[in-house]
């Protein structure tokens, strides 16, 4: 069985957006502007404290029927977020 891929979001750095983990968006770039990689809608990186690790989700600032990454809420469709960053 394969491990699954770490969870990403797009942080902006400078003039240009770059994927990071969560963790590393959550720790390393506190202050920068998020968004999801898949409709670019911003995002909020959230933390459950367990023990002995941290487990980290990324939850749209705004929901969006459009996004597969949102499977309670996604339509079938992809889309971009109707307040996309650009």
């Amino acid at each position: 069985m394969t491990k699954p891929k770490p969870q990403t979001c797009e942080v902006k750095i400078g003039s240009e957006w770059r994927a990071v983990s969560l963790t590393e968006a959550a720790t390393e770039h506190v202050m920068a502007v998020k968004r999801c990689p898949a409709c670019h809608g911003q995002v909020m990186i959230l933390g459950a404290y367990g023990s002995p690790t941290v487990h980290r989700t990324m939850s749209h600032r705004r929901a969006h029927s459009g996004c597969p990454l949102k499977s309670d809420t996604y339509s079938g469709t992809p889309s971009l977020h109707p307040q996309a960053l650009a």
